[in-house]
């Protein structure tokens, strides 16, 4: 990238496009953490960018928590939100629907929990991180969620869910991590460490508390209008089946980025919560050499090109990661995995960032690492593919 930078300076664009503070965007956006997620604002940018009108069809191929999907619907837009892991689809489909506060209220006052401890297999993975009492309540929780649809139970199932685990008084578990469900032998290393031991907390106040901070700023009129056309869809990004040719208008997505997230092992209480099993079918993009990553990434482009309208826009986050004691600018290969794609580079844009705390939590310095450095590459699609 940085012999293409000499070449072609004039496609690179460097500067602060949107704020770096911390939740700033809507608070829809935040109910819950997840590893490796941009901010609200990237898609925001690129949507005053390149839609110059209302009512366009936004699409993400690897949704995550369903940043792309949310911001798009607040801007006035429908989205498509797509990714192969189950988690991410309740992520972004649990805010298709928000009810009024006071209906959510009155949706968790009806849940009757049940508090005494009765043991059952699979328990000593989750003992290291709950008392025996709040674990009862939690399983009480998940198999009302289970059997409830609606869209108040499946949004304060996202409420609880955000308070599974993590480092202070207002989640159910003991202190630990809150982004990454720590193993369970680490766990109980950790409690031995702080000399700790899970402690009770109640469910139901804790939801609630959580509830109304995120709700305490009111959702767009016309959010709703745009989130109930939605499609959720749950597929590998190179084999969409669900979505129409030459639908969409504006893609803004980021892909992973080689071996830097197992978001698999890093989520698995959240799968347990969600009764989400294991399945040797649904492999998250991890890839451990460049080729891997290639071969796959050039699917994707060759897959969105098609769902892509003539003279539409592909913007796709990525950065430099360190592989095989080499740095790797993803951004360089994009290009070329492009055009065979049918899909013209524009530019590329350089975010100027200092990075927050949770940044400094994974020791990651600013402008090093890909996880945290955006660098969004620009495609125009030619012509139909």
């Amino acid at each position: 990238m940085a012999e293409l930078q000499k070449q072609l300076p004039e496609k690179f664009v460097i500067g602060e496009f949107w704020t770096n503070k911390q939740r700033q965007g809507h608070p829809l956006h935040h109910t819950i953490s997840y590893r490796a997620s941009f901010k609200p604002e990237l898609p925001a940018f690129f949507f005053k960018e390149y839609l110059n009108k209302k009512k366009c069809v936004v699409y993400d191929p690897f949704g995550g928590r369903g940043t792309t999907a949310i911001q798009a619907n607040l801007d006035g837009h429908y989205a498509i939100h797509n990714d192969i892991h189950p988690l991410s689809i309740f992520l972004a489909k649990s805010r298709q629907i928000v009810p009024p506060l006071e209906k959510l209220e009155e949706k968790l006052q009806s849940l009757s929990l049940e508090r005494q401890y009765v043991p059952e297999e699979g328990d000593d993975k989750l003992l290291p991180f709950f008392h025996p009492d709040t674990l009862q309540e939690i399983k009480c929780f998940r198999r009302q969620l289970k059997e409830d649809p609606s869209p108040a139970m499946q949004f304060l199932g996202l409420i609880a869910l955000s308070r599974l685990h993590g480092h202070s008084s207002g989640f159910f578990s003991v202190y630990t991590f809150p982004q990454v469900s720590i193993p369970p032998k680490a766990q109980a290393k950790n409690n031995q460490k702080r000399n700790q031991i899970p402690e009770y907390r109640a469910v139901l106040p804790r939801i609630l508390k959580k509830l109304k901070q995120d709700l305490k700023e009111k959702i767009p009129p016309f959010y709703h209008e745009f989130s109930k056309k939605n499609i959720y869809s749950l597929s590998s990004a190179n084999l969409i089946q669900s979505i129409l040719p030459e639908s969409v208008d504006l893609i803004v997505t980021s892909p992973p980025f080689l071996d830097k997230v197992d978001y698999e092992g890093d989520n698995w209480l959240r799968n347990w919560f969600l009764d989400i099993p294991t399945s040797i079918d649904r492999k998250p993009s991890i890839y451990r050499n460049l080729s891997e990553w290639q071969d796959f990434l050039g699917e994707v482009l060759q897959t969105s090109s098609v769902l892509m309208k003539p003279k539409s826009r592909l913007v796709m986050e990525v950065g430099e990661v360190v592989n095989a004691g080499e740095t790797v600018h993803l951004d360089e290969w994009l290009v070329d995995l492009a055009e065979q794609a049918g899909l013209i580079w524009e530019k590329t844009f350089i975010q100027t960032q200092n990075f927050t705390k949770l940044s400094h939590c994974w020791k990651v310095s600013n402008n090093e690492k890909g996880t945290n450095t955006h660098r969004c590459v620009v495609f125009r699609k030619a012509k139909v593919v």
